[in-house]
């Protein structure tokens, strides 16, 4: 065959080349409809089941006293719903559900830079018109903008590969960003595209002070296998295996120091001292194996052990991994048994009409339980684990533990509880900080004390 015949041939069973994605003027691809609604659904979806499995039932009470108060509440709800994608893309340029699909809004105007509040806002004021046509637009435009990005002047493209997933201050995401994707290979800038502007700080970031848990904080780095956003430890696995017998007999046997005052444990205060003598105690050989019982070295023991600042983000994960629970809780009573506990907090007083007893016994189980809790089961027993392991068998072992030790209150509440627990670890090792394990315990149990007091069955990890 001649080479003119095989040009031909090759010409003609060659496969036309793909189309080149859609990108900005600094290299970043446009964001696709699919992805966006993506990100959209993961958004609505946390507010929705949020209001369904907790928000709602706080109204529901309410309602039954006020009609008008409840509907405040719907109201203020619905505005923070309404607010959050306009607050959260000026200033972090994306949403828990962007942040989760890779993409991020951008100025068309200030050479793919950060939003302006203004921009924020007019994007969120006509997201009520988009709902019905932004798809279409978004479909039908060479940059996929629906009304607001064309209105606002403002793009959701891609964040290339990089740049992270913290949801870092917006000035400094774009920045990162643009750096990015101006240089794909790491080598020379792409031909054509602009200098990339220095990095900004997470302190010199428009807003305030952006709170990272990568931030530097006090510790030994000798942490061997680890992963993850935990802040490095200065005890062994072994370490954690002995404070964690001997704190519990210690939290067990503590409140015995009742006893000569109050021998059958029946008054309020006895009740009450006894308790907050419980949570004290788990506090003890976590606080002692962090400063190597050292009273010098106590301002260094807190952040050790996860009390340490985190990014906002955390709230959006704190809510995913609650979300995660009650679906397994709700799926658990439903196919398996329904669990049940003890009234702990009608014990304590909860409902006296003391009101001093009343609200001290709120204070202990909603406050003090879940912070010594999350302290030792998660801070001490999962960092101490994770040193040696990887995140799901570190998480399962201390949440049979955190599940078997509350056996007591209710043999049939282990299972769930020991999942509440590897869910709060789970949190702790994705967002490096306590807070966000702090505050769902917290709330957890501020619910179940609601719901027992209705004489309703949940499942409270007290």
């Amino acid at each position: 065959m001649s080479e003119a015949g095989t040009a031909r041939t090759s010409a003609a069973g060659a496969r036309p080349a793909p189309a080149k994605a859609a990108r900005d003027e600094v290299g970043r691809e446009y964001a696709t409809g699919g992805r966006r609604a993506l990100a959209a659904m993961i958004d609505n979806v946390v507010w929705l089941v949020f209001y369904l499995w907790i928000y709602g039932s706080v109204v529901a009470v309410v309602d039954d006293e006020s009609p008008a108060a409840a509907g405040l509440l719907v109201f203020a709800y619905l505005s923070l719903w309404f607010n959050y994608y306009s607050f959260a893309e000026w200033r972090w340029g994306q949403t828990i559900g962007k942040n989760a699909t890779g993409i991020m809004v951008a100025s068309s105007e200030s050479g793919g830079g950060p939003i302006t509040f203004a921009q924020a806002s007019m994007r969120g004021l006509l997201r009520l018109v988009d709902w019905l046509i932004g798809w279409f637009l978004i479909g039908g435009s060479p940059r996929r903008q629906r009304l607001g990005d064309r209105v606002a002047k403002t793009v959701v493209v891609r964040r290339p590969k990089g740049t992270g997933s913290m949801m870092r201050g917006a000035a400094e995401l774009s920045a990162m960003s643009i750096s990015a994707a101006a240089t794909p290979s790491g080598d020379e800038p792409r031909a054509g595209a602009p200098a990339p502007p220095a990095a900004i700080a997470p302190s010199e970031a428009p807003g305030g002070e952006v709170l990272g848990a990568d931030a530097p904080e006090p510790g030994d780095a000798s942490r061997p296998g680890l992963r993850g956003r935990l802040p490095d430890i200065n005890w062994t696995l072994g370490n954690t295996i002995r404070g964690l017998f001997a704190g519990l007999l210690l939290a067990i046997f503590t409140p015995i120091l009742v006893i000569p005052f109050d021998s059958d444990l029946e008054s309020d205060g006895a009740l009450l001292v006894a308790q907050a003598l419980f949570g004290a105690s788990l506090l003890i050989f976590p606080l002692g194996n962090a400063t190597h019982w050292s009273i010098s070295r106590l301002r260094e023991a807190l952040p050790r052990l996860g009390v340490r600042r985190f990014a906002l983000s955390g709230l959006g994960w704190m809510l995913l991994a609650m979300f995660a629970y009650y679906l397994f809780a709700g799926l658990f009573a439903t196919l398996v048994f329904e669990p049940e506990q003890e009234d702990i907090g009608g014990e304590l007083g909860v409902g006296d009409e003391n009101v001093l007893v009343a609200v001290s016994a709120v204070v202990l189980i909603v406050g003090l339980a879940a912070f010594a809790e999350e302290v030792f089961f998660r801070g001490f027993v999962f960092s101490g684990l994770r040193s040696r392991l990887s995140l799901w068998p570190a998480a399962v072992i201390s949440g049979l533990v955190f599940g078997l030790v509350h056996a007591a209150t209710g043999i049939t509440a282990v299972i769930p509880l020991a999942v509440f627990g590897v869910a709060l670890a789970w949190l702790y090792d994705r967002t490096g900080s306590l807070w966000p394990s702090m505050i769902a315990h917290s709330l957890n149990n501020g619910i179940a004390l609601a719901y027992i007091s209705a004489e309703a069955t949940l499942l409270p990890p007290f």
